[in-house]
């Protein structure tokens, strides 16, 4: 609940202001009745008439306020007010008090005390410094021009006031009791005072003398150090030569020599030791201020040597340090720099506000981050590779950033040039494999196209010249003898020419497939399957599309040509039984795969199976926008799959004849 109302509290002065208020407390309800704690009256414990411990109860009060801070305005003032308040009525409770006891004068006696009885009036000293108390709880806050707070030099006065009666007491000589009928006042209301003195001081930790004994500089701590000391020392001092006046050792009017004597020697030890740990203290710093000073010297020569630009901003982005390269970098001195955000340092608004965001996600992230940006300088457009860092104090509360950027134009120039050069080497390298490309697919269509004309010679000429022979020696036949030596000699005519008519069918059918051109790509795989069976011994299923194909003739010469290659290839290496040649046409690709059951590829030649057969198949696939991939089927043996895409010019336009010279 104290946190949603933001407050907070100091804990010295409350703890003082709880005590008072106890000790009022006790000396109100002990009036009333006496009490007795194991068999002693309260009253010899807090032997306080009730309108002083009243008036501590109202005090108590005031010290309590005044040391609580709240974040919100209105409860601050309230607090203060109401303090304020109980301070008033503090300073007029202990007025009324003097002006009765020293001047005989009765004011609202009645209704501002709680009895007008002798017995219970407040005494002289006692008002008093009630009205000090409360004259620097009213006035706290208040500064002169010369930056003291009179407050703290009252509550000190008040302290050493109100510490007289209690030494008097301890020593037994007469305190500030005006007439024999004004008793002392008593060690109770001394120390209440003392510690009401010591609130008042704790309750502003930040003033000028409090902030002195707080300091953590030397200084504070010699004080802390050095006061109680001095004190405890004299105490001790003064019981010791008071002993020696009671055993004798030396008469009573020797005491203040000797005391004085002793005091000085025992305090110019204590100065010289304190001396000594100001002179080593000093002789530390001096040394870390020399060690100080030469990194400095070492980073600013670092620092104003390097060709990078070093800079750090605070965390409202103002540069608080550019070494000469950044400042050369943005062609102004350091005074037009210094103390001045980005707004008021770049020549481009845009760069300035990207600037800005970069430091506003360093400062937020409380993360180093890397930045490459182009920026405009008052000598030309640059490229910087920037590194902004946090920076964080021993703390760990950020301070701002840190950053160093380097010049990266000239590298960047060479690098865009390098890709730029990269980039006509990749145009010129794929310009040179279309060329290549469509030279490999010209001597193809120009192969096929001499193969096509070679079988087709063989078909028309030599065909029909073994079709006119073997007609002629049919009749030449009828026409011999029927002797055993001519008809021997005519069986090996006839088993002559029925080989070479086979020889020039099976050439034919090598050089260009006639049932590729009359039946289609279909009837080609099935019949040149079969063809292998019969030749190699090994078995070969073909599976193929139930649908008709419509490929461009470009597209089934080169399919057969790469199932005429794979067979071959089988035949010669895999040492196979079983082969299956599949045709997939799915609705964007041609798929054929040749898969045989032999002994497979070793896998360390899987990257590097470039035979010619094979190459002369790749080189059909990519010609035709495709691929061919050689390697292990899953079941043994090798997989040899060929996928075509289904272009436009890869299918067949039935307004266009069927020209030989496209196929390859």
């Amino acid at each position: 609940m104290f946190r949603l109302i933001g407050y907070r509290v100091l804990y010295a002065p409350v703890l003082a202001a709880c005590f008072l208020a106890v000790v009022g407390l006790t000396s109100i309800i002990n009036a009333q009745q006496q009490y007795w704690i194991l068999d002693y009256p309260v009253s010899d414990f807090v032997p306080m008439n009730p309108n002083t411990g009243l008036i501590f109860v109202l005090v108590s009060v005031a010290l309590c306020l005044r040391s609580m801070r709240f974040s919100s305005r209105l409860l601050k003032t309230s607090a203060a007010m109401v303090g304020s308040i109980f301070s008033v009525a503090v300073i007029a409770a202990g007025a009324l008090a003097l002006m009765r006891e020293l001047f005989n004068v009765q004011i609202g006696d009645d209704y501002v005390l709680a009895s007008a009885q002798a017995s219970a009036n407040i005494l002289p000293l006692a008002a008093a410094g009630f009205v000090l108390a409360g004259s620097c709880l009213l006035f706290i806050d208040y500064r002169t021009p010369a930056e003291h707070y009179p407050a703290e030099y009252c509550a000190i006065v008040l302290g050493g006031v109100m510490g007289v009666p209690l030494i008097g007491h301890f020593y037994h000589v007469i305190s500030f009791g005006t007439a024999a009928a004004n008793p002392d006042v008593a060690p109770a209301t001394s120390i209440a005072f003392v510690i009401l003195a010591l609130g008042i001081l704790a309750a502003r930790p930040t003033h000028r003398l409090m902030s002195l004994w707080n300091s953590k500089s030397p200084a504070g701590p010699l004080l802390r150090r050095l006061l109680p000391n001095s004190l405890l020392l004299l105490v001790v001092l003064d019981l010791a030569v008071k002993w020696g006046v009671e055993r004798g050792f030396y008469q009573a009017d020797k005491t203040s020599p000797l005391l004085i004597l002793l005091a000085s020697s025992v305090l110019f030890i204590m100065f010289c030791r304190t001396a000594s740990l100001l002179n080593r203290e000093y002789e530390v710093r001096q040394q870390g201020e020399i060690a100080l000073a030469e990194s400095n010297a070492l980073l600013r020569a670092v620092s104003d040597n390097t060709p990078d630009a070093i800079f750090v901003k605070d965390t409202d982005g103002r540069m608080i340090f550019a070494n000469p390269a950044k400042l050369r970098l943005l062609g102004k001195s350091s005074d037009e720099v210094l103390g001045f955000r980005s707004q008021d340092i770049y020549i481009n608004s845009d760069d300035a506000e990207r600037v800005a965001r970069e430091d506003r996600s360093v400062i937020e992230t409380e993360q180093a981050q890397v930045f490459e940006t182009t920026t405009h300088f008052p000598f030309g457009v640059r490229t910087l590779h920037s590194t902004k860092a946090p920076w964080l104090n021993a703390k760990g509360q950020m301070m701002g950033l840190v950053g160093i950027s380097t010049d990266i134009t000239d590298r960047k120039r060479m690098e865009d040039a390098l890709k730029a050069h990269e980039t006509q080497l990749e145009a010129l390298v794929a310009s040179r494999t279309a060329e290549v490309n469509e030279l490999i697919g010209h001597l193809e269509t120009t192969r096929e196209e001499e193969k096509k004309a070679i079988a087709r010679e063989l078909h028309d000429d030599l065909g029909s010249a073994l079709t006119a022979l073997n007609m002629h020696l049919s009749l030449a036949f009828q026409q011999m003898p029927d002797e055993p030596k001519f008809t021997e000699r005519i069986a090996k005519i006839r088993t002559l020419l029925a080989s070479i008519t086979t020889a020039t069918r099976r050439i034919q059918n090598g050089l260009r497939p006639d049932k590729l051109d009359v039946f289609g790509i279909k009837v080609a795989i099935a019949e040149q399957a079969l063809e292998f069976e019969k030749y190699s011994g090994i078995s070969c299923n073909a599976s193929l599309p139930d649908d008709a194909l419509s490929y461009a003739p470009r597209v089934d010469i080169a399919l057969f040509r790469m199932v005429q290659e794979s067979l071959n290839n089988i035949a010669k290496h895999a040492q196979a039984t079983h082969v299956d040649v599949i045709l997939d046409d799915t609705d964007d690709e041609i798929i054929l795969n040749i898969r045989d059951n032999g002994i497979g590829i070793a896998p360390e030649r899987l990257k590097d199976v470039m035979t010619h057969g094979l190459r002369g198949m790749r080189e059909r696939a990519t010609y035709l926008g495709g691929s061919v991939t050689v390697g292990n089927a899953p079941s043994g043996g090798t997989l040899i799959s060929a996928t075509i895409p289904k272009i436009p010019a890869n299918m067949r336009n039935d307004a266009e004849p069927d020209l030989t010279g496209d196929l390859i």
